[in-house]
C-alpha cells in the first residue's frame, strides 16, 4: 500500500499523530508512506518535523529524502520542447522567457504554458 501526502506543511496535529503511528507500527507491513512539504515553510519545531525525528531515532523505518529544487532553463526548454513536439532550438527564446516568469517552478511552468494555450497564443504542432 502507498500513502501519498502532500503539503504536510499544513497538516494538523490529528493527521500527524496517524501518520506516526501508522509509519511506526511494527505489525504493519508492505506500507510505502510518500510525504512532501516545502522546506521553506517546516521549522525544526513543527509537529511533522518532531514526529520524523521520532521515527529517525526509532531505527527501525527506513528514510530516504529527496530534496527537489527548481528546473534550469535547459530542462525548461526540453519540457517545452517535448510538449510542442518541437526541436529545442525552435523554443529556446520562449523557454528563457517562461524560465524568467516562472524561475523554473516546475508547477508555474505548467500552468503559465496551460495559460498561453487557453489564450490562444501557444499552439502544439
Amino acid at each position: 500500500i502507498v500513502m501519498f501526502l502532500d503539503d504536510l506543511e499544513w497538516a494538523d496535529e490529528v493527521s500527524i499523530e496517524l501518520m506516526h503511528a501508522l509509519i511506526a507500527d511494527p505489525s504493519i507491513h508492505g506500507l510505502l508512506f510518500v510525504g512532501c512539504y516545502r522546506d521553506s515553510e517546516m521549522s525544526p519545531e513543527h509537529p511533522f518535523m518532531v514526529r520524523l525525528s521520532d521515527i529517525r531515532r526509532l531505527g527501525s523505518v527506513n528514510i530516504n529524502a529527496i530534496h527537489l529544487g527548481n528546473l534550469g532553463v535547459d530542462s525548461v526548454n526540453s519540457l517545452i520542447s517535448e510538449i510542442l513536439s518541437t526541436l529545442p532550438r525552435m523554443t529556446k527564446s520562449l523557454a528563457e522567457a517562461v524560465f524568467h516568469k516562472t524561475s523554473g517552478n516546475a508547477l508555474f511552468v505548467v500552468q503559465l504554458l496551460s495559460s498561453l494555450y487557453d489564450e490562444g497564443l501557444l499552439r502544439f504542432a
